[in-house]
């Protein structure tokens, strides 16, 4: 079993050499004739996989992405040559809720919006929408969803229409990329939609910069009464439009779910899939290479009462990951051009919610007990 791995893949000298012999590529150096020795392919997004990568590829049995994305992936063609291929969906789905969890928080702090009576309308209800929707559960916060895919596929859960999801007083964006068809998410934010946003909503994209007409969006912005604006992807990666950056509230460098977990998940799930292809067992586990943070002591303020308050969780999840440490970063890095790329290399460690042991100082009440676990974490009490 002949493997072929981007090097910045998580820990995949570890995962891919207990199969068989493995190879490391960089992604700006990779050649077809690289490509040519191996029986499977394990890449990133950095790498697109199309005939011109796999024009030598006569052994390939098998391509997989560690990425939640697949964009990058020519399906047309790996099909028409009958290879296989596999995505990592759902690995940094965690990650990505608790970047928009953290925004929330933020927000709170700063006085721009009350959590205890706001509506968040997420678009797009897949991993990411769900992960988020379970998060707002936890924390008592109302949200809608809109989906019409999904919807229209059965899925039992309420849905509503995008014009009432963009009604809501955070309007967050976790749709994939579809260029086609009958739901494209190009521009799936136009003008008129952006134009219709006022100064006392919020919006948040952390899926696809496509998404949103930018052009509109920078339109927008520089008018009167605009919407407070979170961006963590944009439109012509790694090549962005820096002038948007001065105009949105927040402002991060496609990081949302760049987790330990998140990343170390896709390698898990590509590791998995070469596993049951090539009908070998699986020997290795997320924990296998994870260490696990020092147990947090903590003390609920009021422990009788149904939930933890704001201030109390802005305290807690917010010492955990902190959005606003990302916007100083990435501001700080794209002051000098050519630097996207770089400081997604070198983003911090960041860890989920669920690494963390919280040790619990007293008795609490189970709806506080309830909240806690719903966010993620493992819970002791002393």
């Amino acid at each position: 079993m002949k493997i072929l791995y981007e090097d910045t893949i998580p820990r995949g000298r570890e995962y891919f050499s207990t199969l068989g012999e493995a190879r490391s590529y960089a992604a700006a150096d990779v050649t077809p004739h690289a490509v040519s020795w191996c029986d499977y392919l394990a890449v990133r997004s950095t790498t697109p996989v199309n005939e011109t990568l796999l024009q030598q590829a006569e052994s390939l049995r098998l391509v997989a992405t560690a990425t939640a994305g697949s964009n990058h992936l020519d399906k047309t063609y790996l099909q028409g040559q009958g290879i296989p291929w596999h995505d990592a969906g759902g690995c940094n789905a965690i990650a990505v809720a608790e970047y928009v969890v953290s925004i929330l928080l933020t927000a709170h702090q700063q006085e721009k919006l009350d959590l205890s009576r706001i509506r968040v309308g997420i678009v797009g209800a897949g991993h990411v929408g769900t992960a988020l929707s379970n998060l707002l559960n936890a924390l008592g916060i109302a949200f809608v969803l809109n989906d019409p895919p999904r919807e229209q596929n059965g899925d039992k859960r309420n849905f509503v229409g995008l014009e009432e999801a963009l009604c809501c007083d955070v309007v967050t964006l976790h749709v994939p990329f579809v260029k086609d068809g009958l739901h494209p998410t190009v521009n799936l934010l136009n003008e008129k939609h952006l134009a219709a946003l006022n100064s006392s909503q919020l919006l948040i994209n952390a899926c696809r910069g496509e998404v949103i007409d930018e052009n509109a969006l920078l339109q927008r912005l520089r008018s009167s009464q605009p919407p407070l604006v979170a961006l963590d992807v944009y439109q012509n990666e790694p090549h962005i439009n820096r002038d948007l950056l001065a105009h949105l509230w927040l402002a991060t460098g496609h990081t949302a779910g760049h987790s330990v977990e998140g990343k170390l998940r896709g390698t898990q799930m590509v590791y998995e899939q070469f596993c049951e292809h090539a009908q070998k067992p699986v020997k290795l586990q997320l924990d296998d290479f994870l260490v696990a943070p020092e147990a947090i002591s903590f003390t609920a303020e009021n422990p009788s009462m149904e939930a933890l308050n704001w201030d109390e969780l802005c305290a807690l999840l917010l010492s955990m990951y902190a959005v606003t440490e990302d916007d100083h970063g990435f501001r700080q890095a794209m002051k000098e051009e050519g630097q996207f790329s770089e400081y997604r290399k070198q983003y911090r460690v960041r860890r989920e919610f669920n690494a963390y042991t919280l040790q619990l100082n007293g008795v609490v009440s189970e709806g506080i007990l309830r909240q806690l676990t719903g966010l993620g974490f493992v819970i002791e009490t002393l």
